[in-house]
């Protein structure tokens, strides 16, 4: 059974990813509580500002148990602004550096669009990681302002779209693999989503 953490870093709905992985047989810890052990994934969530999270996430505290699981090469998924914050930089409320796990930069969406994209979309998985093939046009929620721009092409794991704009919406590179929609808020594709994830990225 896999050791699971989720940072709980003052963003984003820590409490419906615990419980969305308990409902699959998972008992994971929150870095606040138990920073020191061993883990096998660490769950970055996330809603909120690119910049505040940041600074936070950024803060020696918190980079330094990421420097430190990176080089036991942990897993880690990335989940809206958390999967965003996997990126070089993002411009919300001006510059701020992200982990830069990933290239690329969080961009917002053309003024035209109506903001936030909140509901259930489509997503269209490529041939990246053949395990999440089953998941391909499946529908999972969304609720952001903000997309990932200028990632390459071998980091994009599905695209989305709105107002037949399309964006990624799923990265990996690595140990690294973030979701731009939330599973955990996606109804029972989204446990199985998270099931066939945490048994079969590597």
């Amino acid at each position: 059974m896999s050791k699971i953490c989720i940072l709980d870093y003052g963003f984003g709905n820590i409490k419906s990813l615990q419980n969305a992985l308990k409902k699959i047989g998972y008992s994971p810890s929150f870095f606040s509580e138990k920073r020191n052990e061993n883990y096998e994934f660490i769950f970055i969530p996330g809603v909120g500002s690119y910049s505040k999270a940041s600074n936070i996430i950024n803060d020696p505290k918190i980079s330094g148990f990421i420097k430190k699981a990176n080089e036991n090469k942990v897993k880690f998924v990335g989940i809206c602004l958390g999967m965003q914050l996997f990126h070089t930089v993002g411009y919300e409320n001006g510059k701020s550096k992200g982990l830069n796990f990933i290239n690329g930069e969080i961009i917002k969406f053309p003024d035209t669009f109506i903001l936030p994209v909140i509901g259930w979309r489509e997503v269209y998985f490529n041939e990246k990681h053949k395990f999440l093939s089953k998941f391909d046009k499946e529908k999972f929620y969304f609720v952001h302002s903000y997309f990932a721009s200028k990632v390459k092409k071998s980091n994009i794991v599905s695209m989305s779209s709105y107002n037949k704009f399309d964006y990624v919406s799923s990265v990996s590179e690595n140990n690294y693999f973030g979701t731009q929609f939330h599973p955990e808020k996606s109804g029972d594709v989204g446990l199985e989503f998270l099931k066939i994830l945490i048994k079969d990225f590597n």
